[in-house]
């Protein structure tokens, strides 16, 4: 028997494992956890240990890439654990997963889900401020998200965020509470292994002012809006309406594919080119 779960935080996970209902107690020999939530990776190595003692095994698994890539079946999913397990389920979690990495021992999974989503923050606020200047400077919103996405300061964050930004919604798949429990797990990380956090610390706290200013349940790239409030100007864009988006899996990358706005589209025969 396979036991999959995705839980919104280390408490959750915790009293879904403990308990006389829980999961560890339905463990018994052969049983497989693979659990994709985002949580404290010393919690799950804990965890694992007695799912072991059981005669059990687990996965650490969390998955990336956003709601709408979840929908379209176009998440990415990291596995950290036993290396011949990991390999036993591979061709499930590549059933459900367009990329699937593996990462290595058991706590490792988490490490860099965790990291990722800390750089979402820097580049969505670093996002709002330059949108800001732009719009000030007279430049047309649209057209800096075309320059920008066709050059080096491009990122999914970007291509993603500022739309959103640009709609008004700020990403509502993904709630800032949940955002913020990340970033105190990076910061939990950063503080066991003495790494100084200087621009995430900054990015995790003005994160913290957004929490406290708009509450649990905001969507998770609504920082900018602070900025906007206080300049008393809003970084709506005709042409967002309608748009959405979607990941192409390219070489291990997720690019993004955009639609229902106006963009130039690359021609299919060149796509399949690329693509080779």
């Amino acid at each position: 028997d396979v036991v999959f779960t995705a839980l919104p935080m280390p408490p959750h996970v915790r009293s879904v494992f403990e308990g006389e209902t829980g999961l560890l107690a339905g463990i018994s020999e052969g049983k497989i956890w693979i659990d994709h939530s985002t949580t404290d990776y010393e919690q799950t190595e804990e965890m694992n240990e007695q799912v072991k003692g059981k005669g059990g095994r687990m996965v650490e698994a969390p998955v990336t890439g956003g709601l709408e890539a979840l929908k379209k079946g176009q998440m990415t999913v990291f596995m950290a654990g036993e290396k011949d397990l990991a390999d036993e389920v591979r061709p499930m979690l590549e059933d459900i997963y367009c990329n699937v990495i593996y990462t290595g021992r058991m706590g490792t999974a988490l490490i860099p889900k965790v990291l990722s989503n800390m750089l979402t923050c820097v580049h969505n606020l670093a996002m709002g401020e330059v949108f800001m200047i732009a719009k000030r400077a007279g430049v047309d919103m649209k057209t800096c998200f075309d320059c920008i996405r066709a050059s080096s300061g491009n990122s999914f964050v970007f291509e993603t965020g500022g739309p959103m930004l640009m709609q008004g919604t700020y990403d509502p798949s993904f709630s800032l509470a949940l955002q913020c429990k990340d970033n105190r797990l990076g910061y939990q990380i950063a503080t066991k292994h003495k790494v100084p956090m200087e621009i995430l610390g900054h990015a995790m706290q003005t994160y913290n002012r957004a929490l406290y200013k708009y509450g649990d349940e905001a969507p998770c790239y609504i920082a900018p809006k602070m900025l906007e409030e206080a300049l008393n100007t809003d970084l709506r864009s005709n042409g967002f309406e309608n748009w959405s988006y979607s990941i192409q899996n390219v070489d291990g990358s997720s690019v993004i594919r955009h639609h229902g706005i106006d963009i130039k589209r690359t021609p299919k025969q060149e796509l399949s080119d690329f693509e080779v």
